[in-house]
């Protein structure tokens, strides 16, 4: 395996992800690249043809759209094209989506990720916490080792060096690292859940099931309202039978959805629902169709705790 990116050697990337990586492993094994998407995802597709199973970095979700030709037009048609004789299977980390406070433009807080899940073939992974991550990326390489899969692993950058949850130093979103070879893992297409409240599921993922998390405290506590919370995870294909046996015996049914109205997740996840038969109240709540504003307007196109709440109300 061979990382390589914009700064993930000595640097240890812009987030500290890969941190002590290049001293470990050399710069033969971690490689600093040009600042350019296209030779990053063109090296990647090089090596997976070579037998070497590429974790390519790109530094910010916006900076895919530079080449993500090199994933439509040639990681992710290969082996559709050549009937499987061919393949070039690769764990593309992308470091993702919006919430990043005091750093931003819509270069650095990026909310659309609809150019990944029209891709026939690719896989997309989304963790919302640092647990999950851990296990979801042994999963992701698994997917590109054993099934020669291209996978796409958005990590959100907002929630990178989060710990507390509902109130400061509680250290509710911190976890402990899950040991290599542990019995635990996060199998492709299963979701989490949290709590078995009937009122109202909250399904969400990334930055929104953090935020309906919160969320779903205060609907407990001021409103006696009980919800269950589902984080999707696995972004596409979309694991809709899993959400689905997740919800059945929920009465109201909110999507928080962090990317824009308009080609966002929610939209199929909200039409898969109905094609399946689900037939109790449900309603969206998505960031507007805009690109990020900058500095303390940052969140201000994109759904919150005050706004989940009051979206769970009107049911």
């Amino acid at each position: 395996a061979v990382i390589l990116g914009e700064d993930v050697g000595a640097k240890g990337g812009v987030y500290n992800v890969t941190a002590k990586c290049h001293a470990k492993f050399g710069r033969a094994r971690v490689i600093d690249t040009l600042l350019d998407e296209q030779t990053i995802l063109g090296m990647s597709i090089g090596m997976a043809h070579n037998n070497i199973l590429p974790i390519p970095e790109i530094q910010f979700l916006a900076y895919l759209h530079n080449a993500e030709d090199q994933l439509r037009g040639e990681a992710a048609t290969l082996p559709f094209f050549s009937n499987g004789q061919y393949t070039n299977p690769m764990v593309v980390r992308i470091a993702a989506l919006p919430y990043q406070k005091g750093f931003g433009g819509h270069f650095h807080n990026d909310n659309s990720i609809a150019v990944l899940r029209d891709i026939p073939g690719v896989i997309v992974a989304c963790p919302s916490n640092g647990y999950d991550g851990v296990l979801m990326l042994r999963e992701a390489i698994r997917l590109a080792r054993q099934e020669q899969r291209v996978v796409v692993f958005l990590e959100p950058i907002a929630l990178y060096m989060t710990r507390d949850l509902h109130v400061e130093k509680d250290g509710q979103w911190s976890h402990i690292y899950p040991a290599p070879h542990t019995k635990k893992n996060i199998g492709f297409g299963d979701i989490g859940s949290y709590g078995e409240g009937q009122d109202v599921a909250i399904i969400s993922y990334g930055n929104g099931y953090y935020l309906a998390r919160k969320a779903a405290k205060i609907l407990q506590d001021e409103h006696n309202i009980k919800t269950r919370v589902v984080d999707i995870r696995w972004l596409s294909p979309l694991p809709i039978t899993a959400i689905l046996n997740q919800i059945k015996d929920c009465k109201n049914t909110l999507i928080v959805d962090e990317c824009r109205k308009t080609g966002s997740l929610s939209e199929e996840l909200f039409t898969c629902l109905i094609e399946k038969g689900y037939t109790k109240p449900i309603q969206r709540l998505t960031a507007k169709d805009s690109f990020i504003p900058l500095g303390k307007a940052y969140a201000s196109t994109l759904p919150n705790v005050e706004g989940i709440v009051k979206a769970a109300l009107k049911f």
